[in-house]
């Protein structure tokens, strides 16, 4: 597509998008399935994955939220799912059906809601690439480390439910083969190198006949933990204390005391570290080197999946107005030795939220002096 294509289409849809007419159109135009005829389950399990997780905290507000949070979210389901005659678009893999029928199970951000571009799919080629079955893994998860994790690799462990060969096409789109993420993980991985990844290019549309979806309980236990065998990390002590601040020129929801945090953090033998700034290399060695981190709520936390769990201290600093469960799940999945949370004050215009050090101090003492053997969340020792 020429430059000037490109410019004109980008600058569409971001006044589509920010209008909200272009969402509002394509909800009208499309009709969502998920099940139905077409639609067939090779395999299907529902687990509960959080009864049993502690949720008593210093902080009462924190400890209201994840007990009710947990009891929402705690049956998970992992399934192997074939859809019949299923067209994909190549920029997020997005499958559609006759009759104008999205595939719901290719839609991977749910809150910033997805749809095929219309006109894009009113005028695609007459003759798209043709396959008999193929395996959807991955068309945009992968821009985010968390949904690389939690919506993409995680899935493969179905692969051993599905009953398919191993030759069978995964289908990824081109940008997600080429971020930084996959490829971290691709060229380490000999197990990944074994499969028949399918790189969807950037203007090529597929009609699957037999188009299969995996999902894997995206909080379970062994699954998370055969995810990190891929990586084939080293198993080394660590013994860094790090405060993984966030670039406030770059990013929201940042501390409007900065200082006086990191002041207190340095005297307790904290390095602040700004993770954005680090290579992806840089990033998975830094946390590997971690014993001790203080950190603020962002995706940047997703890497204390390259700690080393039974040594990993964590404590997690979010806003008062924007509670999130997400790495305190993940740190209780992995089985990381201690985590707790502090919940500062709300954010403002600008994003901008304090912190009480005191109270910051105090769980940053608790984590350094704690001498239990087992594993810690909160106010609960879990043997």
């Amino acid at each position: 597509m020429p430059p000037i294509s490109k410019f004109l289409t980008k600058a569409t849809r971001t006044l589509l998008w920010r209008t909200g007419l272009g969402l509002r159109t394509a909800a009208r135009y499309w009709k969502t399935y998920e099940k139905g005829e077409g639609f067939r389950f090779l395999y299907r399990h529902s687990e509960d994955v959080f009864t049993g997780m502690p949720t008593q905290f210093v902080d009462p507000v924190f400890s209201e939220f994840i007990a009710e949070d947990n009891k929402r979210w705690t049956i998970q389901e992992s399934f192997v799912l074939e859809v019949s005659d299923v067209l994909l678009e190549p920029e997020r893999l997005l499958g559609t059906r006759a009759g104008r029928q999205l595939v719901e199970q290719t839609v991977v951000y749910k809150f910033a809601r997805q749809y095929p571009y219309i006109l894009t799919h009113l005028l695609r080629p007459a003759n798209p690439t043709e396959l008999d079955k193929a395996i959807w893994y991955d068309g945009s998860a992968t821009r985010n480390y968390y949904h690389h994790l939690v919506d993409a690799l995680i899935s493969l462990q179905q692969f051993e439910h599905s009953g398919l060969p191993l030759d069978t096409p995964l289908l990824i789109a081109k940008q997600m083969y080429e971020t930084v993420f996959f490829q971290y993980l691709f060229q380490r991985s000999e197990q990944l190198q074994k499969f028949n990844w399918y790189v969807v290019g950037d203007q090529e549309w597929v009609h699957v006949k037999k188009l299969y979806k995996f999902q894997t309980a995206p909080f379970s236990p062994p699954a998370w933990r055969a995810m990190r065998e891929l990586y084939t990390l080293p198993n080394q002590k660590p013994k860094r204390r790090v405060f993984l601040n966030r670039d406030k020129t770059r990013y929201g929801r940042y501390l409007a005391n900065e200082q006086e945090v990191v002041a207190m953090l340095r005297r307790h033998g904290f390095e602040e570290v700004l993770a954005e700034n680090l290579t992806i290399e840089q990033q998975a060695q830094l946390f590997q080197e971690i014993e001790y981190l203080v950190a603020l709520h962002g995706a940047g936390l997703i890497q204390q999946f390259f700690m080393n769990y039974d040594c990993a201290h964590v404590v997690e600093i979010m806003p008062g107005n924007y509670l999130q469960p997400l790495y305190y799940w993940q740190a209780y999945t992995m089985g990381i030795h201690y985590y707790d949370v502090v919940v500062g004050g709300d954010m403002q215009s600008g994003k901008a939220y304090p912190v009480d050090v005191a109270a910051l101090e105090a769980a940053v003492i608790r984590m350094l002096h704690n001498e239990y053997s087992g594993r810690v969340y909160g106010l609960v020792q879990v043997s």
